[in-house]
């Protein structure tokens, strides 16, 4: 029974990340429309409606943005797993990008001409990249040090769980039990080796390396999927190991 219970707290973790696998699908989803007119030429005058126009799209696409990095803001509360030091840079960038916004916004307001106004109102999304690059960066590295602590966790638990295995009289459920234990460690170890670098890898990534720096996001969500799944067969092992304890 004490052994049960060491097992379901283990595996708190790792059963939050799967429960959340929606954060790398999130993570995933294309970037949002630019917001301000692009590929056309931009007459160097223009009407007081039309310039008036542009700022509105351009508040539009601030908006969007912010109310995406408070959501991530909210995110990032709710994830106790993510290592000190990715909350502490992703709570930088949120900071920044959404200063960033807010300036950006500003000078598109003082601007008094159409071409100008959407010049700057173009960094709203080459500058910060909220969609392309901050989302993304925000749930991989959440998801992928929360998979990491769930296995850290299930691995400390592998010498108590061999011993109990060890200790079954019955032969059957011994072999059982050693089978589906020989398969944790296994997936245990991949899901480890999967998650661990993914935070570092997307978050040393910058807009200016944007859109090239895709490639890298596509390759690191295709490591945390990975993880996710070992971790998954991982937790199926435990509870079959926790059934034939009892």
């Amino acid at each position: 029974m004490r052994l049960n219970r060491m097992l379901a707290g283990a595996t708190a973790g790792a059963t939050m990340l799967v429960l959340a696998g929606g954060q790398a699908a999130l993570a995933a989803q294309p970037s949002a429309p630019v917001a301000t007119p692009t590929g056309r030429a931009v007459p160097a005058t223009c009407s007081a409606d039309q310039l008036a126009n542009v700022q509105a799209r351009v508040d539009l696409a601030v908006s969007k943005r912010q109310l995406a990095i408070h959501g991530l803001t909210s995110l990032l509360a709710q994830r106790p797993q993510v290592s000190a030091g990715h909350r502490s840079t992703l709570s930088a960038l949120f900071t920044a990008d959404a200063a960033g916004l807010t300036s950006t916004d500003a000078t598109v307001h003082a601007d008094t001409t159409c071409k100008q106004a959407v010049t700057d109102g173009r960094t709203v999304v080459t500058s910060y990249r909220v969609f392309m690059l901050l989302v993304p960066q925000t749930h991989l590295t959440a998801a992928s040090d929360t998979g990491a602590y769930g296995a850290a966790a299930l691995a400390a638990t592998e010498p108590k769980l061999q011993a109990g295995i060890d200790a079954i009289s019955d032969p059957t459920k011994k072999a059982q039990a050693q089978s589906a234990y020989d398969d944790l460690v296994a997936q245990t170890k991949v899901a480890g080796d999967d998650f661990a670098g993914v935070g570092d890898v997307v978050l040393g990534l910058t807009p200016a390396g944007m859109p090239a720096g895709q490639l890298t996001l596509t390759t690191e969500r295709a490591k945390v999927e990975s993880g996710r799944t070992a971790l998954h067969a991982a937790l199926k092992d435990a509870k079959t190991i926790g059934s034939l304890l009892t």
